[in-house]
């Protein structure tokens, strides 16, 4: 009978072992695309060195997200596709979420957000103390020859305010351009911009100016809200990111890439 009792008592502690194994061996996938420096496609852009050893796709935003789960023993597989299928599949349930998102109202309609990964502004990128003298708001861009990356959200805003543009294909082009030819400011994310000139050595050669009534884009994970458990993911999220702020993990990951974390 005391042999029984030990083994019906072995059963139930190892059942829990395999319960509590499976918690903390949950995995879930999320879709995301190249924006350096939220999130970077190692095999598009190789970390420095002293990096070590980083997942396919990398970036504070992501760091941010793998560290976040992580405190609560769930591990997170990202997968690059193409913006606008993410978009259409959150909407659809057909995955679970996206990271990094903007919370707009148009996607709020079928999507939860995460308290935000990481923020950032858009700006005009000069040459060293260009607009040192003005106010950099929309209207100073009336004096100005302006470039902006085409299909960016810079786009959009400039055409509502009736400024004219060039269009350039990425980051790097639109850097150059200011540096070397005839434009005067480039508009563009911050973040982005910072990162992309590090990467070429022209970081002292350039200003960047946060567009003065333009507030701050902030980045989320989003999550589809016909997807199964998909709050359930979004709150496991937020939690986490509490956590990472409380022992300061968040701004670790952040000093990394060379930038400061969310203010608390």
């Amino acid at each position: 009978m005391k042999r029984a009792n030990n083994l019906f008592i072995a059963g139930i502690f190892g059942g829990l072992l395999i319960s509590a194994s499976s918690l903390f061996a949950e995995e879930i996938v999320l879709h995301t695309i190249h924006l350096p420096p939220h999130i970077i496609d190692s095999a598009e852009l190789p970390p420095p060195s002293d990096f070590g050893k980083v997942e396919a796709v990398y970036g504070f935003d992501v760091d941010v997200l793998r560290a976040a789960y992580a405190t609560q023993g769930v591990t997170v597989r990202i997968e690059l596709t193409p913006w606008k299928r993410i978009m259409r599949d959150v909407e659809e349930g057909l995955i679970l979420g996206a990271v990094s998102c903007r919370q707009l109202p148009v996607r709020e309609k079928f999507a939860f957000f995460s308290t935000p990964l990481s923020d950032s502004a858009n700006a005009f990128v000069t040459r060293r103390s260009f607009l040192d003298d003005d106010v950099s708001t929309l209207a100073v861009l009336k004096k100005f020859h302006v470039s902006a990356v085409n299909g960016w959200s810079q786009t959009d805003i400039l055409d509502s305010a009736k400024i004219p543009y060039s269009s350039v294909s990425g980051l790097d082009q639109g850097i150059n351009l200011v540096l070397r030819r005839n434009q005067d400011i480039f508009m563009t994310e911050r973040d982005s911009a910072i990162f992309a000139a590090q990467r070429m050595g022209v970081i002292d050669q350039l200003s960047f100016y946060d567009v003065a009534e333009l507030g701050l884009d902030y980045y989320s994970g989003c999550f589809s809200k016909k997807y199964p458990d998909a709050e359930k993911w979004r709150d496991v999220l937020n939690k986490g990111l509490k956590e990472l702020d409380e022992s300061g993990k968040r701004d670790e990951i952040f000093k990394r890439y060379g930038f400061s974390s969310l203010p608390n």
